[in-house]
């Protein structure tokens, strides 16, 4: 913070309401005279009201993220559009937008009049995620006693103001942020979940079918099969199901026997029956 180099050790800059009209805006609007280190360091030259920046970057322009229990201060033009009415805009479509009635600051030299006054805006901006999220306090100094202190017109044409986080708003943001991502977070672990078991219940519900959907066995030299459920066109199935036993099939012929020269005959024979029943069986399923 080079800007605060001046600064002794341990230094808040927290002037009383009093103190910044009285003191510094008089200084500055009365005697013309600039202010000395280290006010100099802490009151910067910017205008506000008009500002193309968002107050996010005019923060950090100035070195807001640096400061600790502290707040920026400013002096800045009034953009006038009538004696009456300021224009109030900042940013992208952001205003300033007064919060609550004004207060009139009183001197603490024995004056009786009230030498000044205290307007409190708030950041607005619909379209922006920093909707409410900065404060400005804006003060204004009286060049004398007036006949209606309510008479929102301006002695002068610049200003000091204070500017700082919400930090109720902004908090509460993040609560709210930090809170939709929880919800969101648990609906895609409740999803994940329920996909998860629907893909388990569907296993379960396919290797039932495969247990109950089809059997086979061979009475009495003849192939029994059975389909419910089972598409007879599903090879990968068969391949892993197999339905026949070529021994049974050749009934008392051993597998050795039967692949015999002298027994090859009966074989084929034997084979090209039990063929023709499979066909028969599987066309009848279909």
């Amino acid at each position: 913070m080079a800007h605060h180099q001046n600064v002794p050790l341990g230094f808040r800059f927290h002037p009383t309401d009093r103190e910044i009209v009285g003191s510094f805006l008089h200084t500055l609007l009365v005697d013309r005279n600039p202010l000395m280190p280290p006010y100099s360091n802490f009151i910067r030259a910017c205008n506000l009201f008009g500002n193309k920046l968002e107050p996010s970057e005019i923060w950090n322009k100035y070195g807001g993220p640096q400061l600790v229990d502290q707040d920026l201060y400013f002096l800045s033009g009034l953009k006038k559009l009538t004696p009456k009415r300021m224009d109030r805009s900042v940013g992208h479509g952001g205003t300033w937008s007064e919060t609550e009635s004004f207060k009139l600051i009183e001197d603490d030299n024995g004056n009786p009049n009230p030498i000044g006054r205290k307007r409190k805006f708030r950041y607005e901006n619909k379209g922006s995620e920093e909707h409410t999220w900065w404060l400005l306090d804006e003060y204004s100094l009286f060049v004398g006693p007036k006949n209606d202190y309510n008479d929102r017109s301006y002695d002068f044409d610049f200003v000091i103001c204070r500017m700082r986080k919400n930090d109720r708003a902004s908090s509460k943001e993040i609560n709210l942020k930090r809170s939709s991502q929880d919800q969101v977070q648990k609906k895609r672990s409740t999803n994940k979940k329920m996909k998860k078991d629907h893909q388990m219940g569907s296993s379960a519900e396919s290797s039932s079918h495969v247990e109950q959907g089809c059997s086979s066995s061979l009475t009495g030299g003849e192939l029994v099969v059975s389909y419910d459920d089972v598409d007879p066109t599903d090879l990968t199935f068969f391949e892993d199901n197999p339905i026949f036993n070529i021994e049974q099939i050749l009934g008392e012929t051993k597998v050795e026997d039967a692949c015999s020269p002298s027994n090859s005959e009966n074989v084929d024979s034997s084979y090209l029956n039990w063929t023709e029943s499979y066909m028969k069986e599987l066309m009848a399923c279909i």
